[in-house]
């Protein structure tokens, strides 16, 4: 069982296993809570992973992200809601 070090201002840092197998980067959310003596840290997902577009749109967004590096981006939206609308169009 890997042991960590609480550090100044209560910093802890997650064992390099547990955050690659439960998918945490850097800089995502945990919620944490007491459990008896225990202390509970759980990946907080404001959105379900995967839930938000379908296949057709992931691979859109994919080619949309591509066309943002090479500078390429002809279409801005008003709000994510729109964006989605035409991402499954």
């Amino acid at each position: 069982m890997p042991v960590v070090r609480v550090i100044r201002h209560g910093q802890i840092t997650l064992p390099k296993e547990f955050r690659d197998t439960l998918g945490i980067d850097e800089g995502q959310m945990l919620e944490a809570e007491l459990e008896n003596s225990r202390i509970v840290l759980k990946p907080l997902a404001f959105v379900e992973r995967g839930a938000v577009l379908s296949s057709k749109g992931k691979q859109k967004v994919k080619e949309a992200l591509g066309d943002i590096k090479k500078g390429a981006v002809s279409k801005a939206y008003d709000d994510v809601d729109e964006m989605i609308r035409d991402l499954e169009s």
